[in-house]
Parts: structure tokens; C-alpha cells; sequence
């Protein structure tokens, strides 16, 4: 038997350029919404804090996927520790293992954070194209992270900016973003000093924050902006504020995941600001057409990201599958 292969960091980013993930992701939430693909909810391993030192959590998230006339199974599997940053590493750490669909071997592993970064801005790409308003549109991403650097390359794929607007919480952080957006995309990038200074002229916004208050506000978001919500992916946590999410369409990723998962959605529930039936629906239903997308062109839409195992398995795979081909392995 062979071993599987390990794909790393530099080959994953150069096998999965943002329009092609755009692509596999557009596919992905439509099977995932039309029902073809096999994935539970997520199991969260969150043991106590012993001695004094904090444990962190881990994710298992495992998936069956339909992908060029076959279905895969894959697993993600992710360690997530809040103090890694100041070891200079990515809070969220582990991998995405893809098995072959006839035979169940370990085909190839690949770094979760990677995969993470490009498939949940590939995803935003997708909800962006499918309810910004036509034309160029102005971006403005709160955050200045991994996250905030994809999520800018990949609508950039899928809209004309005109420009983008950052804020950080870290200024010397936002700093080094916008000089990197101006160097690799030749965008006009302004740094502002609070996120209703960012957003409230921004056609499309992305919150890729660690928040867990909300940091977006419904003065802050013009009428007619969509809102891709991708920080907050753990119960507990929220980037964006009730009357934000009140006063907005909402579409989901998972309706089964929010419904056990986004506080952005159970927090206002429990307010009495929304009722259950207040989200128009899944992504994937919305590019199927079995439900609307923007009803007028004043409407705020928000799009809220839990992450889905689904989408990193289809990446993994079309990684993988690019590797074989560039390789020749079988």
C-alpha cells in the first residue's frame, strides 16, 4: 500500500488558484444543499483547562463528497489553540485527509489551515457574485489576518474593486495589509481607524475577525451592502450585532450547522428581535434558484460562514488531484 501523499503549504496555494476554488465551491453548496453530500454536524472536543494551562479544542469534521462522477470520503481534523500567534502560528492547526473513492485508501494530506484560508474566502467569492450588486463594488474587510488577505484575492475574482477599505484592531497589521493589497492586486487600499469609517461606503464587507462581540453594526453597513460573516464560526462567538442581522436577509451555509451553532442567529432569536423562519435559506438553494437572492437593491443581505467539512473536502480532493496529475502518480 502506498503512503499518502502530504501536500504542503506552497503547493496547496499554487494548485488552488481563487478562480478555480471559486468554481469547486459554487458545486460543492449546490450538492450540499440539493442533499448529495454525507456530513454531520461537527464534533467539538473542548476538554477542561488542567494546571492552570488552557487545553484548546479539537474539531473532527468528516464528509462524503461528490466530485467528478464519484464520491470521496475525507476528514478534517484541526486543533484550534488561541495562544499560537504569539508562537507564530496560525490559531487554527491540523489537517484534511482525502480517501480514494474505490478502494478507501489515505490518498493525501494536506495542512487544514490552508485548505481553511482558501475554501471559506473562495465560499464568501461565491455569495458576493451571487448577491452584490452588479459591477465594481467597493471592499471593506474588517481584520488583517490570513483570512482578510484571501478574502480580498478571492473577490477580486469575482467583482472589479474599485477599492478596499481596512480596519484592524491592530493598525501596524492593517498597515502591512493594505501595502500588500496595493503591491499584489494594484488596488487603491486606505486604512481606517473604526470599521463604520471602513464599511459604511462598501458595496460588499467581510468580517474575518476573532471577535467574540459584535464588532458591525447596522448604521455601519449601507443599504444594499452584502456582509460575508466568516470569523465567528464557534457557539459563543459573534462579529455581527442583533439589529444588523435583524434588519438583513440572511443566508445560511448549513441551516442544520446555525441552527446548533450561530450565535449571530440563536442570540437575536433569544432576543425576540427574529423568529426561526428568519433566514432566507442555504447558499447552495439560492444558486439552484429554490430561493430568491436580493429582493431590491436597498436590501442588506448577510451571508454567515460556519464552514463546512464539504467544502474541504472538495478542495482537498481537487488539490489532490491536481498533484497527481502534475506528478504522474496513479
Amino acid at each position: 500500500m502506498n503512503a499518502p501523499v502530504f501536500i504542503g503549504d506552497a503547493e496547496v496555494r499554487a494548485l488552488l488558484p481563487a478562480s478555480t476554488a471559486v468554481t469547486a465551491m459554487r458545486e460543492v453548496m449546490r450538492a450540499f444543499s440539493a442533499g448529495e453530500v454525507t456530513q454531520p454536524v461537527r464534533t467539538v472536543l473542548r476538554p477542561p483547562a488542567r494546571d492552570g494551562e488552557e487545553a484548546g479544542l479539537f474539531g473532527s469534521m468528516p464528509a462524503q463528497v461528490p466530485f467528478e462522477g464519484q464520491r470521496w470520503f475525507g476528514i478534517k481534523s484541526v486543533v484550534v489553540r488561541e495562544d499560537n500567534p504569539a508562537r507564530g502560528l496560525p490559531t487554527h492547526v491540523g489537517t484534511v485527509t482525502v480517501f480514494a473513492p474505490d478502494t478507501g485508501l489515505p490518498v493525501a494530506v494536506l495542512p487544514a489551515d490552508t485548505i481553511t484560508e482558501l475554501r471559506t474566502a473562495a465560499v464568501s467569492a461565491v455569495a458576493v457574485d451571487a448577491l452584490a450588486p452588479a459591477g465594481p463594488v467597493t471592499l471593506a474587510v474588517a481584520g488583517a489576518g490570513a483570512q482578510a488577505r484571501a478574502h480580498v484575492t478571492a473577490v477580486a475574482a469575482v467583482r472589479r474593486l474599485r477599492s478596499v477599505r481596512l480596519w484592524s484592531r491592530r493598525p501596524e497589521s492593517a498597515a502591512r495589509l493594505a501595502e500588500w493589497v496595493r503591491t499584489e492586486h494594484g488596488l487603491c487600499a486606505e486604512v481606517h481607524g473604526t470599521l463604520h469609517e471602513a464599511a459604511r461606503e462598501a458595496e460588499v464587507v467581510c468580517t474575518t475577525t476573532a471577535a467574540r462581540e459584535p464588532v458591525l453594526d447596522e448604521p455601519d453597513v449601507a443599504p444594499g451592502a452584502v456582509v460575508c460573516a466568516v470569523g465567528a464560526c464557534q457557539p459563543g462567538e459573534r462579529e455581527l450585532s442583533s439589529r444588523l442581522v435583524a434588519g438583513s436577509a440572511v443566508v445560511l451555509d448549513s441551516a442544520e450547522a446555525a441552527a446548533k451553532e450561530a450565535s449571530e442567529m440563536l442570540v437575536p432569536m433569544a432576543e425576540g428581535l427574529i423568529g426561526p423562519g428568519h433566514a432566507r435559506g442555504e447558499l447552495g438553494a439560492l444558486l439552484d434558484g429554490r430561493i430568491p437572492g436580493r429582493l431590491s437593491e436597498r436590501e442588506r443581505v448577510v451571508y454567515l460562514s460556519l464552514g463546512l467539512a464539504a467544502q474541504d473536502i472538495a478542495a482537498a480532493v481537487l488539490v489532490a488531484k491536481a498533484h497527481a496529475q502534475r506528478t504522474g502518480a496513479p
